[in-house]
């Protein structure tokens, strides 16, 4: 993941509401917000409402944070609770002891990012939350099961879930 850089003198017109500024941090940072959202909704038209809907509270909202340094955090939490609004009919969580176990074999093979991003979009909506939240944007399991309205617990057994089905699509990919 390729990191973003801002610059202080950006951030602050961006807070003076100076629009060149906001569409400089549009420009920027449209990919990471985009990619967060579509990855957890699997599907581009919601990723675009969140996308629209991040950027219209970042700057609503902006004059509030408190410490300009953590602009791209916040800006990912607010696209993550956007995606988890618009998605939360889809996000269902399976009853694990329901689900046929999923091996435990060695995984050691090259892949790339495209048969990652494939095989964590095949994921079931729940887990594929719960994956996006705490493994790639690093929420404790806490904060993710409060976001998303389950208990940590079930946060934390679809975290598990998910990176079992992870293992096994990536290999069945790679066979293919």
């Amino acid at each position: 993941m390729n990191q973003i850089q801002l610059d202080s003198e950006l951030i602050e017109r961006v807070i003076a509401q100076d629009r060149k500024a906001q569409f400089q941090l549009f420009e920027q940072t449209k990919r990471m917000v985009y990619s967060l959202a579509f990855r957890m909704l699997d599907d581009e038209d919601l990723a675009h409402d969140v996308l629209q809907d991040t950027y219209v509270q970042v700057f609503q909202q902006i004059r509030n944070l408190k410490h300009p340094e953590a602009l791209l955090s916040w800006m990912r939490t607010i696209a993550a609770r956007n995606a988890i609004r618009k998605g939360k009919k889809q996000f269902q969580f399976e009853k694990l002891d329901q689900v046929a176990e999923v091996g435990e074999d060695q995984f050691e093979a090259w892949f790339d990012g495209e048969l990652l991003d494939q095989a964590i979009r095949s994921l079931p909506a729940g887990a594929r939350a719960v994956f996006m939240l705490v493994a790639v944007e690093g929420h404790p399991h806490q904060e993710a099961a409060k976001l998303l309205g389950v208990s940590e617990s079930t946060s934390k057994s679809q975290l598990s879930y998910a990176k079992k089905l992870l293992k096994t699509r990536i290999k069945t990919l790679l066979q293919a």
